[in-house]
């Protein structure tokens, strides 16, 4: 499988999971190799270790033999001269035990030359006693080297098993230098040179220092394993009865000088037996041991063998079980991911397994259930937005359009109000004419009550005028209240709005017509007075004769005075109410300005938001339920 990777490309699931795969297949694979090489390794050596131990079994026996052949010629030498008969075959039976371990270790050739030289000096009468014993113990030692030479070569002294390590020290290169040790002893006191201080005292040191080494190995290896501690155990206690016999030995030699010969080689050569036997056990054990021991190792090499191609097979169909389970359900929440995201709510979401990856589809399909209802109201409520922006936009254009209506309306009424101001004024003005004339006309009359005799018929003309006067100012004092009463509908009117327009323009028409018989009656009063005038022209000559009469019209016009000055109050009131009317309907008609800008400003809310509604529903309408 290619596993490159373009620049910012990062690896896919199946190919970290099979990177996943091939690592743990290589940390199952390596430690098993390396624990296989172990045990291999172990076996090599274990096998290495047992191929010694026969070598060594015939070096202690090339060791018994040139103890034998010792003990020969130091009896022959010094207390049994028929022992030489004997030495020819205890030699060469011990070189050819040597030349038998010369072809695996090189080293015992050159021992049984030595030993037939040797042999050849006694034959030859050329070796005595002393010198005998330092060229046995020459050989012993060259020996004593080769076998630990060779047992470095094997392994043995590395072995590295704790217990096993011990045990081979203690029997392997303790127990022979131990025999050794006993075997000069013994060699010394058939050779009746126990009076040889030092030699016997090199002897005895050498035996006890071995023996001390050998005690203390079989201890430590003991103390290494219980099992095999309690096979040493039996061992440990000859060993301990082997070393208070030589002591006992040496004890008992010490304190009688005339202590017999034969009984203390005796003693040595019965310690020597019983290491003998010590040395043959611990190399049964040694042996019992390095076979269990390879018995195991191949065991474990075997199982491992066995165990681990099934184990890692085993990993291998675990991963790959994993890895399908694990990408099935990662696909499809991919793929349902995928959908949604192009807006595809209609499908169902697979149900997946009891585990997190299940409970992630599941929340999957909880979402996808959420969302498909989450569009569904969004698509509702987009439709009844739109509806209701719609409606809006509607009720709105019909309200600036009765907006506009009431304006143009209020416009019209703003000026007939205006108008109606004006005429009142005028009214005013006129009625204030009126009063001052009417004033002035009093003066005159109480100055020419001399000649309101004459004016009789005259005056009753004036007295007609002006009940016809009476009348107008009736008329006019008719429609000041009728023109109130409007003015105050006008005001209640103009605090309603919109439809309530209408009514006022109603009204707005009545003051006009109000205002124009009002004009019509100023006008008769102006010509009544100019016809009043003309009379009392014509009656002036009457005057002197009306004066009796003069005085009542003089009453009379004082009346008429009070009158047009209440009428002239009554006419400025008038005017001041048109005048707060007017600016009432103004600011009723600044009012309807603004609310006509509101409604244009709320329509084109309303537009604004049935497009967005509209465009709601679009983006809506990508999701398919």
């Amino acid at each position: 499988m290619n596993f490159s990777l373009g620049i910012g490309q990062a690896p896919s699931l199946k190919s970290r999971l099979l990177l996943i795969a091939l690592l743990s297949l290589t940390l199952g694979l390596l430690p098993s190799s390396l624990l296989l090489q172990e045990l291999l390794g172990r076996l090599d050596h274990i096998a290495r270790e047992s191929q010694g131990l026969p070598l060594n079994k015939q070096w202690q026996l090339s060791l018994s033999q040139l103890h034998a052949h010792k003990q020969l010629a130091v009896e022959a030498l010094n207390s049994r001269p028929a022992a030489r008969e004997e030495l020819p075959a205890t030699a060469l039976a011990a070189q050819q035990s040597l030349r038998d371990i010369a072809p695996q270790d090189p080293a015992a050739l050159a021992l049984a030359e030595s030993l037939q030289a040797l042999q050849q000096g006694l034959s030859e009468g050329q070796i005595d006693s002393a010198k005998l014993l330092s060229e046995h113990q020459a050989l012993e030692t060259q020996a004593l080297q080769a076998i630990n030479a060779f047992n470095r070569r094997q392994g043995l002294l590395l072995d590295p098993e704790p217990a096993s390590h011990f045990a081979i020290l203690a029997g392997l290169q303790a127990a022979p230098q131990v025999a050794a040790a006993l075997s000069e002893l013994s060699s010394i006191a058939r050779a009746a040179a126990v009076d040889d201080v030092a030699r016997v005292s090199a002897a005895l040191a050498r035996y006890r220092l071995h023996a001390e080494a050998m005690q203390q190995q079989l201890m430590a290896a003991k103390e290494a394993d219980a099992a095999l501690g309690l096979i040493l155990s039996p061992l440990l206690t000859q060993a301990e009865q082997q070393r208070r016999l030589v002591d006992a030995t040496m004890q008992a030699a010490a304190q009688d000088v005339n202590y017999p010969l034969e009984q203390l080689a005796a003693g040595f050569a019965n310690a020597a037996g019983q290491q003998a036997e010590l040395s043959r056990q611990v190399m049964q054990v040694l042996d019992q041991r390095l076979q269990a021991r390879a018995s195991a190792a191949r065991l474990q090499r075997n199982l491992l063998l066995l165990l681990t191609p099934m184990l890692l097979g085993l990993l291998a169909w675990v991963l790959w079980r994993a890895s399908r389970q694990l990408l099935q359900p990662v696909q499809q929440m991919l793929d349902v991911a995928e959908r949604i995201a192009a807006g595809d709510l209609s499908q169902s979401v697979p149900l997946g397994r009891a585990d997190e990856l299940g409970r992630v589809l599941a929340a999957m399909a909880e979402m996808q259930i959420k969302l498909r209802e989450l569009v569904a109201q969004i698509h509702r409520g987009a439709g009844g937005i739109r509806l209701a922006a719609h409606e809006i936009a509607g009720g709105n254009q019909d309200l600036a359009d009765r907006t506009e209506t009431a304006a143009s309306h209020l416009q019209q009424t703003s000026s007939s109000v205006d108008l109606l101001d004006r005429a009142v004024q005028s009214s005013s003005r006129a009625t204030a004419d009126a009063s001052a004339l009417a004033h002035s006309a009093s003066g005159m009359a109480t100055q020419g009550g001399e000649v309101v005799s004459q004016v009789v018929a005259t005056m009753n003309g004036i007295q007609q005028a002006s009940r016809k006067i009476s009348e107008i100012t009736g008329l006019i004092d008719g429609i000041a209240f009728q023109t109130n009463i409007l003015a105050l509908n006008a005001a209640v009117e103009a605090a309603r709005a919109g439809e309530q327009g209408r009514g006022f323009a109603v009204v707005a028409s009545e003051v006009r017509a109000l205002a124009g018989r009002c004009s019509a009656a100023v006008k008769d009063i102006k010509v009544l007075i100019a016809g009043s005038s003309e009379r009392v022209e014509q009656g002036s000559s009457l005057a002197e004769d009306a004066g009796a009469a003069m005085q009542k019209i003089v009453a009379k016009v004082q009346e008429v005075t009070a009158v047009m000055q209440g009428m002239d109050r009554q006419a400025r009131e008038q005017a001041g109410q048109t005048q707060a009317l007017g600016q009432a309907v103004r600011a009723i008609d600044a009012m309807t300005q603004q609310n006509a800008a509101l409604v244009q400003q709320s329509a084109a809310s309303a537009e604004a938001l049935r497009g967005q509604a509209q465009a709601m529903e679009g983006a809506v309408q990508a999701f398919r339920l």
